[in-house]
């Protein structure tokens, strides 16, 4: 692979649709290094199909993201004349939605960077998988030290992959049972990246709209199934118009119903134009990846989630059958008024 990032003119970056803090810290992290070792005449272009949220244009690089909605054609002619794609973040070429065609079609040397379950391997030359591993930063920082040890690691980098880390292990809670993820993190803290303003610039960000439309959630779309140890959220789009509020303002949301003492997995059920989303997450011995593979989705053991292309209605029957609480009588369901 160092031979290749040497060798090639033209690289392209991608990430999936719906870019969370692993897929831009990835992504941005990943450019910062390759622009120290590439050649002066190499182009290197990361890309997101809808763009980076706006939660992280704090990052370095953050100014050179293509989005795929914005710039389409761009985008593909990108893909299309790219001599090495590096895929970060994402197991599928499914997960970069309406690029994936493009990317398919490529000629391009593709390598895969990714800590997901279920690898399609067949679409790619070089694969770098570990679904063991916390997140995509970690795997792209023990890489990065394979090919060119400390050679390219700074504070810039450093902060990019720690976002990746912190925010995918929900602040060390979850995905980090290996003694690596806290090698990685005691590693990048060294490069002086300052942790507790990362924590403030990920989480302390709300703004009026989003905090009054977390008080109307917990207040009037939470479903708890205590018995099941189950909990649901469920959103209209009449919902989030009325806060105006959008699918980066819900990020997180469905941890709340973790928070819970006897809940063991939770969902949050988005309505969007055309499909629904949907946001699983558990704790204690359920595996929400397999429930999300049921949806058409997947993920991880503990946070996966699915995009269905059915009715709101249908979308919640389907996913309330999964956790075992179609038919019964939610703890709480209070009616918005």
């Amino acid at each position: 692979m160092r031979q290749q990032v040497c060798e090639t003119q033209k690289i392209v970056l991608l990430s999936h649709v719906n870019a969370d803090g692993d897929a831009c810290g990835s992504l941005l992290g990943c450019m910062l290094m390759l622009d120290q070792a590439a050649k002066q005449a190499q182009k290197i272009v990361p890309i997101l199909p809808n763009g980076l949220p706006k939660s992280f244009g704090w990052l370095t690089g953050s100014d050179r993201i293509v989005s795929g909605e914005r710039e389409l054609t761009l985008c593909q002619s990108l893909i299309e004349e790219a001599d090495l794609i590096l895929c970060l973040d994402l197991n599928a070429p499914s997960r970069i939605d309406f690029l994936q065609e493009a990317l398919i079609k490529s000629n391009a040397f593709k390598v895969l960077v990714d800590h997901h379950h279920n690898p399609a391997s067949e679409y790619f030359n070089l694969v770098f998988s570990d679904p063991e591993i916390s997140s995509t930063c970690e795997l792209l920082l023990w890489l990065s030290l394979e090919l060119w040890g400390r050679d390219y690691l700074n504070s810039e980098v450093a902060r990019c992959l720690y976002t990746g880390l912190r925010t995918d292990t929900g602040g060390f809670a979850f995905s980090c049972s290996q003694p690596s993820c806290f090698d990685a993190a005691a590693l990048l803290v060294s490069y002086d990246i300052r942790p507790a303003e990362i924590h403030n610039r990920i989480v302390n960000t709300f703004s009026y709209n989003r905090m009054m439309f977390y008080g109307f959630a917990l207040s009037h779309r939470l479903e708890i199934y205590p018995e099941q140890h189950a909990a649901l959220f469920s959103f209209t789009l009449d919902d989030q118009r009325s806060y105006n509020v959008t699918s980066e303002d819900m990020e997180g949301l469905v941890n709340y119903t973790l928070m819970m003492e006897p809940i063991e997995v939770g969902a949050l059920v988005r309505e969007e134009q055309g499909k629904t989303k949907v946001s699983l997450r558990a704790k204690g011995d359920v595996d929400v990846n397999l429930l999300a593979k049921q949806l058409g989705g997947g993920g991880h053991t503990k946070a996966a989630g699915a995009t269905c292309f059915m009715s709101m209605d249908e979308t919640v029957k389907k996913v309330k059958a999964l956790m075992g609480v179609e038919g019964q009588e939610p703890l709480k369901t209070i009616s918005a008024s």
